[in-house]
């Protein structure tokens, strides 16, 4: 099967493979025997003056065979990438078109045909502000001279984008997390927009059902700690009925649904060849 890999968290991939097989093949080599027979037919009749006495000419047959054998070795490198240690994980997955199905909590799964959308938008934009280094070499000289971008980058490093996802064809919805990272979260140049665009699949390990507002990290629980504060302080001051509500950060946190949680291995787009 031919893909094309958007996303793929390469140390559970190979840790995966590693323990299906911990064989790499580098390289391979062919070997060929070759053989050939030679057939000479000689005729050879001597009419040599010196059997002139027995009036007789002489004939001889002869046929010489001889075998050579030889060994022809080729030689092929072959280049170890991250699609074909994924294929090989992909190749012990289950593929799945609902989660009606009988699958059990850390079954290895292939769901095809899957729409992506971003939960947690709005603050994902907000925090890859952050995080490219838009505050580098500032401080804050009220709280000890504290560098802001190392705090940041420190809230960040459990942050993950949150994606909800649709099996066509059906009406189970699942989620998956990809880490955020400071660097290229995605293959091949992509991001994560690319992922909106047609149907993908997905690769993990099917984890259960989960309520997508279970899913928790460090800059939210410091954000809800602030919005905690923030409303003790008010209510001294103003009257319980001007509260305010809290703000909604992802955008389905209140739907009530049970999601089915996978531990994301990869998202790929299948390739169909010309046949």
């Amino acid at each position: 099967m031919l893909f094309n890999i958007y996303y793929m968290n390469f140390s559970k991939v190979y840790e995966i493979k590693m323990m299906l097989s911990n064989i790499i093949k580098t390289e391979s080599s062919i070997e060929t025997e070759q053989g050939d027979t030679l057939d000479a037919e000689m005729q050879a009749k001597m009419g040599a003056k010196f059997l002139n006495l027995f009036s007789t000419d002489v004939g001889a047959d002869v046929r010489s065979g001889s075998s050579d054998s030889r060994k022809v070795l080729d030689s092929f490198k072959v280049a170890m990438t991250k699609s074909l240690i994924l294929s090989e994980v992909m190749e012990k997955c289950e593929v799945i078109s609902s989660f009606s199905e009988n699958i059990s909590e850390g079954q290895l799964v292939r769901i095809d045909d899957v729409s992506l959308s971003l939960e947690n938008e709005t603050e994902l934009r907000t925090v890859k502000m952050f995080s490219n280094g838009s505050f580098k070499g500032m401080r804050l000289p009220e709280a000890g001279d504290l560098d802001v971008n190392n705090l940041f980058n420190s809230m960040f490093k459990d942050y993950s984008y949150k994606l909800k996802g649709k099996i066509d064809g059906s009406d189970d919805k699942l989620i998956v997390k990809i880490p955020l990272t400071f660097e290229s979260e995605f293959e091949n140049l992509y991001n994560v927009d690319d992922l909106f665009i047609g149907n993908v699949s997905i690769i993990g390990i099917y984890k259960g059902k989960t309520k997508i507002n279970s899913l928790k990290n460090s800059f939210e629980f410091f954000q809800e700690l602030g919005q905690e504060s923030n409303s003790e302080e008010s209510a001294e001051v103003h009257n319980s009925q001007y509260e305010n509500a809290p703000a909604t950060r992802l955008k389905s946190e209140n739907d009530g649904i049970d999601y089915n949680y996978i531990d994301l291995l990869a998202i790929v787009q299948v390739v169909q060849p010309k046949v």
